[in-house]
């Protein structure tokens, strides 16, 4: 565990929600994500591994809600799918990093 707070978006609604799943640890309404990251998956011979590219983008973007099974819940559990309303700046970024990642890359937001 990396002790960091980390989701992985999968896409961004319509709406403006996004949707992924958080990593480890649970993740707190009022949380501000500060970066966004890459992670490469590639495959070894019978065996997948993740190679983490680092932050590519500054962010400044706080959790509002969460719906989980279509309730709202005061924090991300850990390991579980989830919508998130997010506030702030660097939803652009984020944007353009998803539209950028190549086959086998995932997208994530962070907060250190």
């Amino acid at each position: 565990m990396n002790g960091r707070l980390e989701f992985t978006v999968d896409s961004i609604a319509p709406s403006g929600q996004l949707l992924g799943r958080n990593h480890e640890l649970d993740i707190p309404l009022g949380t501000t994500f500060n970066e966004v990251r890459k992670t490469r998956v590639e495959r070894n011979s019978m065996d997948y591994n993740s190679v983490d590219l680092g932050a590519v983008a500054s962010i400044a973007l706080t959790l509002k809600a969460v719906e989980w099974y279509q309730r709202n819940i005061d924090v991300i559990p850990g390991g579980h799918s989830a919508g998130l309303t997010v506030e702030g700046t660097g939803l652009e970024a984020l944007i353009h990093a998803l539209r950028e990642a190549s086959d086998g890359e995932y997208i994530s937001i962070a907060a250190s």
